[in-house]
């Protein structure tokens, strides 16, 4: 019984950032690539394994903080978004049915989610209390994943659509990944290393540790924000929009509102609670009751958006155009 729930806990979370993708995108990516996405995610993540092996042999810092960096970008950061992109670039963007920009930017958003629900179900499978682990990654980890695929979307739609010359959306739809995911993991495996040895002004080094992970979480989230509404509201108002530009059926989307309301009534109680514990008793607790809060802020946020009546009133599907 004990598996079965914590198989449930690291697969829910994924598959409901699934849905709500595939709600907005079914008429356009169709679900036949979007589960084809997801998988692929899965498939990256052996792959990204491999290229974590061989990156870690480039060097041995005998500094525990410099290994956390190391670890962080060469162990992590890289070899996955490396290996995501690969997936979106040989095998999402070549797909029959991947003939628009945004065929790509959801296609990049559910592999980063195919990536988190095997790295979910591994976490969890190995945890010492799942519970936990389950309800932090289902906040934190998840989103974050699903961020990175969303930024890297954003840059290829727009170099699918010619909005930006193709060298500098390359290098934003593989680079900016990186360096987000490498802030997320770099001060969380500092932490780590704190536990494990001593540190001269230890309290002042877990203060900017935090700092620094908590204005990685704002930015990841308001980056969040700001793809949601490039690709799922702006992109109906476009003068030139993408060549099967589908919206998403008012009936889903409606539900998603309400549920994106209650993420983000969720987000206000969990980050007042922080408020209140900063303010009383722990500063730094408080300060992570907070930080959690903002990826389902962010998330109840798009999901919150109304897409414009105007996407309503174009065509069902616009002339298609050869591929590139």
């Amino acid at each position: 019984m004990t598996l079965v729930l914590t198989l449930f806990a690291a697969i829910l979370p994924p598959l409901f950032l699934v849905a709500f993708f595939l709600t907005h995108f079914r008429h356009r990516l169709g679900i036949g690539l979007g589960v084809k996405a997801v998988i692929g995610g899965m498939i990256s993540a052996p792959l990204a394994i491999g290229f974590s092996v061989l990156l870690s042999r480039l060097g041995h810092p005998q500094d525990p903080l410099w290994e956390a960096a190391r670890d962080a970008w060469l162990g992590a950061a890289i070899p996955e978004e490396v290996a995501k992109f690969l997936i979106v670039w040989f095998y999402i963007r070549r797909h029959p049915q991947c003939d628009s920009g945004g065929d790509l930017f959801c296609g990049a958003a559910l592999t980063g989610l195919g990536f988190a629900l095997l790295e979910n179900i591994l976490y969890l499978l190995s945890a010492k209390d799942w519970i936990v682990t389950g309800l932090m990654r289902g906040a934190m980890a998840v989103p974050g994943h699903t961020i990175d695929g969303m930024m890297m979307g954003v840059f290829l739609a727009w170099w699918w659509r010619k909005d930006i010359m193709a060298p500098a959306a390359l290098v934003l739809a593989l680079g900016l990944p990186i360096v987000a995911h490498g802030f997320y993991d770099f001060p969380l495996m500092a932490f780590e290393a704190m536990r494990k040895g001593v540190f001269a002004n230890a309290d002042q080094l877990r203060g900017q540790l935090f700092a620094l992970y908590a204005v990685t979480i704002g930015v990841s989230a308001m980056a969040a924000i700001w793809a949601g509404r490039m690709e799922m509201i702006e992109v109906f108002l476009r003068a030139q929009p993408d060549i099967d530009l589908y919206p998403p059926q008012q009936g889903g989307l409606k539900a998603w509102r309400w549920v994106g309301r209650l993420l983000i009534a969720g987000a206000i109680i969990l980050a007042l609670i922080g408020v209140n514990s900063a303010m009383s008793d722990d500063v730094l607790e408080g300060g992570w009751l907070i930080t959690i809060a903002a990826f389902p802020a962010a998330f109840g946020i798009v999901m919150a958006r109304k897409v414009p009546d105007q996407a309503y009133k174009l065509p069902l599907a616009l002339l298609r155009a050869p591929r590139r």
